[in-house]
């Protein structure tokens, strides 16, 4: 007669389960992971910010050829009434151009999901228009805008903030295209079974699976969308600067110590090409400087909302 088995005792014969081991930190180990997520990349940049103090010094260039950190900061002192402005204008270009290429984007992969014969048939004009320089782009939309009446006043501006929406939107239509496909089939076939209409499919199911691929694109046009805003400058001269005409109507002449100045609207391409011609390189280099950090801190807005909106696609 077999002996009854108690509760809990182990059974003969079985193999025990084995749990996971878990390493615990140490509460120095966990301050020392925290502390070297943002101390490895301090040191990296006060690496490299300290080469460029001290390395043209040391093989004997002159800081007017080459400028270091301390006479690019000089040159910014200097020259920042005039960058001041032009920052703004071309915050202004790369975010009109960000948004509406964007949004552009966006619409065309939704139409692309929803037929595959508008994605042959246009997809690969889509490429075609990628693969052009973008220096092209600039005197073809200026040549085209001046001869519609109601752009034509504006057509360098507008051609600047074109040449923006190009250069924003064939990364974002690659990235929904895929996000809008990338979806469980089974919880598809369950929202058809009930007979889930294709917009709500679209706004439960399509929508939702693609925001990590939104995400992605964005942070990549965060910073194309500077780099197309500099190129369209720097050839036309212009860019918009409606938040200084209101300022200005407003009455707000100066913000953060530089002129708001409405009828100035080059951008930091054009003071790049007035720098240059003029030879001062302090300012050319503050130029760079300058929009590098803003093009940096937009980058950083978009890693911000993407661990704000969904804070499961953090990497572990």
């Amino acid at each position: 007669m077999a002996k009854p088995v108690e509760a809990g005792a182990p059974v003969e014969g079985a193999r025990p389960i084995q749990q996971p081991s878990r390493h615990a930190r140490s509460p120095f180990e966990r301050v020392w992971l925290a502390l070297s997520r943002f101390m490895l990349p301090a040191f990296v940049v006060a690496v490299f910010l300290a080469i460029w103090q001290w390395l043209p010094p040391a093989l004997n260039i002159p800081t007017y050829e080459l400028p270091n950190l301390s006479t690019t900061l000089q040159g910014l002192q200097n020259n920042w009434p005039d960058l001041g402005n032009a920052l703004l204008v071309t915050t202004q270009d790369a975010l009109a151009g960000f948004i509406i290429g964007n949004a552009l984007a966006i619409l065309g992969a939704t139409v692309f999901a929803y037929s595959a014969n508008m994605e042959r048939a246009f997809y690969p004009l889509a490429i075609l228009v990628q693969t052009i320089p973008i220096v092209v782009y600039v005197p073809l939309l200026i040549i085209l805008f001046d001869q519609v009446p109601l752009l034509a006043n504006n057509a360098q501006a507008l051609a600047v903030v074109g040449v923006t929406i190009l250069i924003s939107f064939f990364p974002t239509l690659v990235n929904m295209t895929v996000g809008f496909k990338s979806i469980d089939p089974r919880v598809y076939e369950l929202m058809r079974l009930l007979n889930a209409s294709r917009t709500q499919i679209f706004i439960k199911l399509r929508f939702p699976s693609a925001i990590p691929f939104l995400f992605s694109s964005l942070k990549i046009t965060s910073t194309l969308a500077f780099v197309g805003a500099i190129v369209g400058e720097w050839m036309a001269n212009s860019g918009i600067n409606p938040v200084g005409s209101v300022l200005d109507g407003f009455g707000v002449h100066t913000l953060l110590g530089f002129p708001t100045n409405p009828s100035q609207a080059s951008g930091v391409g054009g003071q790049l090409n007035l720098f240059y011609f003029r030879l001062d390189k302090p300012g050319l280099f503050a130029s760079v400087v300058t929009v590098s950090i803003l093009s940096i801190l937009f980058f950083g807005l978009m890693v911000l909302l993407e661990r704000v909106l969904i804070p499961w696609q953090k990497s572990q």
